[in-house]
């Protein structure tokens, strides 16, 4: 009886074209009652108007198990067969990036935790909730966001020749409002000589130097005359009560283990789309939750989210020492799978300014010769 006045109701809202009570009903029609056919079909009617088209097939399958020769079923499946095959191989090649994504991120974090790699992340939506104060700020930082930084979609791999792993690097030149992006950056290689391929100078007559770069107005990117940083992350981290680390939402946040860091990556990719709008709905959920979290325990800590931490000190990278040393350097924290690397002409303001705010606590060496 249940069944009847479930599947009853929903042919009123199907009268009414609400699809949505239509397949709630509907729903509940065939829970109390899986042998109800027509049930099984307005559950499909409503699939197949929500354009949610697999769905649909499986309404279909189920209420064709039932009665094989039911008519509108039949005339039903004949019209929305091609977007249900779409719709399902979608769905398995989702399924496929998923699984392939699942086993990468795995080695990954394998390989860091054998070389004693760290690896970080940063907030990945910039409001708690659709309506915040400030929204136009949030929304315009959330965008930058997901389109760059955190958003890359690189990981590290390790290379089928030789089995060395290269890395995602990101060059960022604050003077000049300009990066490069470098997405295979071998281990072994040496920080100077990607700088000359990115930086290459050609001698004029008179014995001059210039750089290609059209932006380099005064030829100051020559690989002689740059100093090379990475931020360090992570420092003096303060502990809630249950021995959880109060991070500022601006700051970067260290991946404790392989079930964070492969939440970080499946959210961040679910919000750049790669899993359909539901799943980009339900991740940013996720990371309004967690943004909440680290929001309310600062609060409690500092007062307000104002009171930022300090600028990062920053470690200094000598040209001839290699992506390996800086990854496996004690006070780096690699966040978002992409190794940034900032670089300033040597007498340019910008550098001044820089070095005013970031304390210069180390530098990079190059390896010793044997």
């Amino acid at each position: 009886m249940r069944s009847i006045i479930c599947a009853n109701c929903a042919m009123a809202h199907m009268c009414l074209k609400n699809w949505g009570f239509v397949r709630d009903e509907s729903n509940k029609a065939v829970k109390h009652n899986p042998k109800n056919i027509k049930a099984w079909y307005r559950l499909a009617k409503a699939h197949q108007m929500l354009q949610n088209w697999e769905e649909a097939g499986n309404a279909i399958d189920s209420g064709l198990e039932i009665e094989k020769d039911n008519k509108e079923l039949l005339q039903l499946q004949t019209k929305l067969g091609t977007k249900i095959r779409k719709a399902r191989q979608l769905r398995q090649q989702r399924e496929r990036a998923r699984a392939e994504r699942t086993s990468r991120i795995k080695e990954v974090w394998r390989y860091c935790k054998e070389e004693d790699i760290a690896l970080g992340r940063v907030t990945l939506v910039g409001t708690v909730k659709d309506d915040e104060e400030d929204e136009e700020g949030n929304e315009k930082a959330e965008s930058q966001w997901h389109h760059h930084y955190p958003h890359t979609g690189q990981l590290p791999k390790r290379q089928m020749q030789d089995g060395k792993w290269t890395w995602p690097v990101l060059f960022v030149y604050p003077s000049h409002h300009q990066s490069d992006f470098i997405e295979h950056f071998g281990e072994d290689e040496m920080i100077a000589l990607r700088m000359a391929q990115i930086f290459p100078e050609q001698e004029e007559d008179d014995g001059t130097y210039e750089t290609d770069m059209p932006w380099d107005f005064n030829n100051e990117f020559r690989c002689g005359n740059l100093s090379v940083y990475f931020e360090v992350h992570c420092q003096n981290t303060d502990l809630d009560d249950k021995g959880n680390a109060i991070i500022h939402p601006e700051s970067v946040e260290r991946l404790k283990d392989q079930g964070a860091t492969m939440r970080f990556y499946e959210s961040s990719r679910a919000l750049k789309g790669d899993e359909g709008p539901e799943m980009a709905t339900v991740a940013r959920c996720m990371e309004r939750k967690h943004l909440h979290h680290q929001r309310k325990a600062w609060i409690k800590k500092h007062g307000s989210l104002w009171a930022k931490p300090n600028p990062s000190p920053v470690v200094q990278i000598h040209p001839a020492a290699t992506l390996s040393q800086v990854l496996r350097h004690a006070s780096m924290v690699v966040p978002n799978f992409l190794v940034t690397i900032t670089l300033f002409p040597l007498n340019h303001p910008a550098h001044s300014a820089y070095l005013k705010e970031h304390k210069v606590i180390g530098v990079v060496e190059p390896p010793q010769e044997k």
